[in-house]
Formats: structure tokens, C-alpha cells, sequence
């Protein structure tokens, strides 16, 4: 971990996803990729995503779906392995999804800094007080093409990132061609232990 890895154990990790609304314009543009109204909160994009995996392969998401690569910004370090993915999302949802402890090790797109996030038992921990994850889908959605797990990572994952402070994600987010939205790393965390619980077939 960073030397300036700060302790958050006081930081909670329960999150309704009930209550978390997604920005008018993230939705839209998820609307339009899944074919459906565009979804008001997190948990209506879960039941999306859910629904499609059911109808093309007859189950919910399991860890195998994850969005792994071999030279991603995002990695999953854990205590023998480490394993490296698309959007920073799938590394913060492993501890949760496999129960074991590990640090996501990202690099941020605008400044190429390293943040660091460590999940274990007894709490969470940051190497950048300040730092935000991003979530986006892309302004170039097809309407008339029908959904697929693999469509719906290539049109969102490249806008999930981690920022080392909002100032980096505001840059970013100048230039890209997506609907985005920013939340503190902490509900980031939060948000993956839901989707660990909700979107997967098993949780732990």
C-alpha cells in the first residue's frame, strides 16, 4: 500500500440501491442500451442487466462474467493472484463476490496516477483521500441493436474509472464522449458490495 494510505473504517458499506439515483443523462443513454425506459436508480439498472443475461443464457451474472483482460488499468491484487480488468467496478466487486481480502490497484486515465483501495474484513482503506470513481455509458449507443452482456460492458466500462480527486475526473470527463457521473470512492466501494449481493448469481 501507498504511504499515504488513510484508514476509513469508519466509512459505512451499506448501500440501498434503491436509493441510488442515477443522473438523468447516465440513464437516458442506459435507456437506450438496454431498450427499455431509462432507469431512475441503481437497482432498476441491476434488474436490466440481470434480465439480460437471463434471456440469452437462462441465469443471473456469476464471477466467470467478469470483464477480465491481461493489460487492464485495474487490478485485483490478492494475497497469491493478481488479475487485471476492463472497468475498476469487477476488481472493487471481488472481495465481496469471493469473500477475500485484496487491494484494487488502478491507474487513473487523465494523470496516470496509481490509487490504491484495500478491502478486508475490518474495513477499507485509500491511498487518495480525495478520490472519486466515475460511472458513464457511452453517447454512441446503436437503439436498434438488442442488448448483450458483452455490448453493455463495451458500452460502459470505458467510462469507469478511478480519479485521483474530482478535479481529474472533471478533465476527463470534458473530453469524452459519454454521459458520466462521479461518486466518492467510498460509495464506490459501497456500490460494488450491492451489485456483489444483487447482480450475481451468489454473493458472499
Amino acid at each position: 500500500m501507498a504511504d499515504d494510505m488513510i484508514d476509513t473504517d469508519d466509512l459505512g458499506l451499506e448501500l440501498d440501491l434503491d436509493d441510488f439515483a442515477l443522473p438523468p443523462a447516465v440513464a437516458a443513454n442506459l435507456g437506450t442500451l438496454f431498450g427499455s425506459d431509462p432507469p431512475e436508480t441503481a437497482a432498476e439498472w441491476v434488474a436490466e442487466m440481470r434480465a439480460v443475461k437471463r434471456a440469452l443464457d437462462g441465469r443471473n451474472p456469476t464471477a466467470d462474467d467478469l470483464c477480465t483482460t491481461d493489460d487492464g488499468r485495474h487490478a485485483f491484487v490478492g494475497a497469491d493472484h493478481r488479475q487485471e480488468y476492463v472497468c475498476v467496478l469487477d476488481p472493487l466487486v471481488v472481495p465481496f463476490l469471493r469473500d477475500e481480502p485484496g487491494t484494487i490497484r488502478s491507474t487513473t486515465p487523465e494523470r496516470g496516477e496509481t490509487v490504491e483501495i484495500g478491502i478486508a474484513p475490518d474495513g477499507i482503506a485509500r491511498s487518495h483521500a480525495d478520490a472519486v470513481v466515475s460511472l458513464g455509458v457511452s453517447d454512441h449507443v446503436d437503439p436498434d441493436t438488442d442488448p448483450t452482456l458483452e455490448r453493455i460492458y463495451r458500452q460502459v466500462c470505458g467510462y469507469v474509472h478511478v480519479f485521483a480527486d474530482e478535479q481529474e475526473y472533471e478533465a476527463w470527463a470534458d473530453d469524452v464522449d459519454a454521459a458520466t457521473t462521479s461518486v466518492p470512492v467510498s460509495t464506490g466501494v459501497a456500490l460494488a458490495g450491492a451489485l456483489a449481493t444483487t447482480l450475481f448469481e451468489t454473493g458472499a
